[in-house]
């Protein structure tokens, strides 16, 4: 049986020496791969110094071969894959899709797969279990565990990696069931901002200057972009990134706003039919219209900011800080305003079919998680209710009248 060849090593190479005893040929550490050896460059003393280089050269030779060449060398097993290669796998496949992201959910995603790679370099697939998961939860950043949704998100992610690195062939579960112990889903937020607060947000966004830019003594009003995008979220419901990456030019690669005909196409051009359930084109009230065509004769992005297009997140935060009270701004964020469209619609007796079209999702979606917001909500049981009380008192009252009716009669009887 022929021997299982080694991973790269250190070794070292003796000094050379000339046959009157003078060094012809310093002694060093070697990465032994194979039949070849690497000098590292580095004397008896450094050893530290060679061991990194023996590691940067495995890092070198690991990207030169195909996640099939590694697995082909190491074995397709669960005890034998990597969790690194099938996240690397991943990613080569779909490198179109992710560099398509927009620039902050493009650093989030890879903020997210360095964690993971940090975390899960040279575990194998088999380790994947209920305890390396919660480990992860808090391991996997530094001086802070992760939040229970973001683990549950980055655990998720993973989870589709490896099923698509059993699926595409490069690993073999032969019996073995993944441990997939993931931390239960957090439960939904459901706070929807009062018309007060919007308002609040609002002005104290259009208000806010910074002195220092500008003309002196004048400024610059540093977050009106802010307020557009407040107005713009709680009127539609529309997500975050595609209120920050709308224009009121019909371009191919952005969500356009037409401002001719009042409809906002939240999946742009290439889909401005609906058949995106996440964001299908939406009327715009006649309200913000008239804001919207305002703002267009200052410039063709909807939502800029003085540095120019960009996410609202940061500006956002700080303002709900500013506005809010503490415990209030920690239950509230940019994706409430969703959920206040949604509210405030149930609360005019919108019909559902209607608000989860508006909303791009389903009316059991609506119904479940906004319904007891419609004046309406289970009036059915307080009609019947209502209807049962009205009965009884009426009986009552048939019977006390036949009562007081009957007394007289029995005295004159007597």
């Amino acid at each position: 049986m022929a021997r299982r060849r080694q991973p790269p090593h250190l070794i070292w190479v003796k000094p050379k020496f000339t046959k009157d005893g003078r060094i012809r040929a310093n002694g060093y550490w070697a990465i032994a791969d194979g039949t070849t050896r690497i000098s590292t460059g580095f004397g008896l003393e450094f050893r530290e110094q060679a061991e990194a280089a023996r590691l940067q050269y495995e890092v070198e030779q690991h990207a030169k071969k195909s996640v099939h060449e590694i697995v082909e060398e190491r074995g397709r097993g669960v005890r034998d894959v990597l969790v690194v290669d099938l996240i690397r796998f991943f990613m080569e496949r779909h490198e179109a899709k992710i560099q398509a992201k927009s620039k902050t959910k493009l650093r989030d995603y890879l903020n997210m797969m360095e964690r993971l790679i940090k975390f899960w370099h040279g575990k194998t697939v088999y380790q994947i279990n209920e305890k390396t998961i919660a480990e992860y939860q808090k391991k996997a950043r530094p001086g802070k565990p992760l939040a229970a949704t973001t683990t549950l998100r980055e655990l998720a992610e993973l989870k589709s990696i490896i099923n698509f690195g059993i699926q595409k062939g490069l690993c073999e579960l032969r019996g073995h069931i993944i441990d997939w112990e993931l931390p239960p889903p957090p439960e939904p937020r459901m706070t929807f901002y009062t018309r007060s607060e919007v308002a609040k947000l609002v002005w104290t966004a259009y208000r806010r200057k910074n002195m220092a830019m500008g003309r002196p003594g004048v400024g610059i009003y540093t977050s009106k972009h802010i307020a557009r995008f407040l107005l713009i979220a709680v009127k539609t419901g529309t997500r975050s990134e595609r209120i920050e990456t709308a224009s009121f030019k019909n371009l191919p690669d952005r969500p356009w706003i037409d401002l001719e005909n009042g409809i906002f196409y939240r999946a742009g051009v290439a889909n401005k039919s609906p058949v995106n359930k996440r964001a299908d084109p939406v009327r715009i009230s006649d309200d913000l219209l008239s804001h919207l065509r305002r703002w267009a004769k200052e410039g063709d992005d909807v939502v800029r900011s003085p540095r120019g297009v960009g996410s609202t997140r940061k500006g956002f935060f700080n303002l709900k800080h500013e506005v809010f009270t503490k415990d209030r701004a920690k239950v509230v964020n940019r994706h409430t305003c969703k959920h206040t469209c949604a509210s405030w619609l149930m609360q005019k007796r919108v019909p559902l079919s209607i608000i989860a079209s508006y909303l791009s999702t389903t009316e059991e979606v609506i119904l479940k998680h906004y319904g007891h917001f419609s004046p309406d909500f289970h009036q059915e049981i307080n009609d019947a209710r209502k209807e049962a009380r009205s009965e009884i008192m009426k009986k009552a009252a048939a019977a006390k009248k036949k009562a007081i009716g009957k007394g007289p009669a029995l005295e004159a009887a007597e």
